[in-house]
């Protein structure tokens, strides 16, 4: 074996599946020493640096640019729709009208969770909650609209809610007196031993 291909071959050892396959097949000794895999495309990887370059690049700068713009478009319209309120008397009573339309309805569907803070011996209130879901007074999990600009990875995207709070049970649960720490700490400075030794 010749200087030129002993180097050629250790190259290739080391260099593995990068090499193309026209370049290994220009080395008949190499590819008889050497296994010669086919070339398999790989996700492109990028760094923090990466990003960082794209964000100061001339395309990054023309994106900002262009979010810029867009942003104060949208900011001189909604001031220009303010002043013509301002201005004129039957758009400033729509937008008023508008206003308590939705206060009304957002009063009227937190009072349909009422029965979260609802106190009585037996109650359960598992049973309104399903009850009002059934019904469709309740709008949960799939019922409620998500944003698709938030999609990632199969994810349906978010919701604009807290679901937690459309839970039943969000407002009762257990207490356990013996964890309240502050309480004994200061209980037993100021005489709360004695009370309990008495006891």
């Amino acid at each position: 074996m010749t200087k030129p291909t002993f180097f050629a071959a250790i190259a290739v050892a080391m260099a593995g599946s990068t090499l193309s396959a026209a370049f290994q097949c220009r080395l008949p000794a190499v590819s008889r020493l050497v296994s010669c895999p086919r070339p398999t495309s790989s996700p492109v990887k990028m760094s923090i640096i990466d990003d960082l370059r794209l964000i100061f690049s001339e395309e990054g700068k023309k994106n900002r640019a262009a979010w810029d713009a867009r942003e104060k478009a949208e900011m001189e319209e909604a001031q220009r729709e303010i002043r013509e309120r301002r201005l004129n008397q039957d758009k400033m009573e729509e937008y008023m009208d508008n206003v308590q339309s939705k206060r009304q309805e957002l009063t009227e569907e937190r009072q349909v969770y009422d029965f979260q803070q609802k106190i009585e011996d037996d109650y359960d209130p598992l049973s309104d909650w399903k009850r009002l879901r059934k019904e469709g007074k309740l709008k949960i999990g799939d019922d409620l609209e998500r944003d698709p600009t938030s999609e990632r990875l199969g994810s349906e995207g978010l919701v604009d809610v807290r679901v937690d709070e459309r839970m039943p049970y969000i407002d009762q649960g257990y207490v356990d007196e013996d964890a309240d720490v502050m309480g004994k700490l200061f209980g037993g400075i100021f005489g709360g031993k004695k009370e309990n030794n008495e006891k």
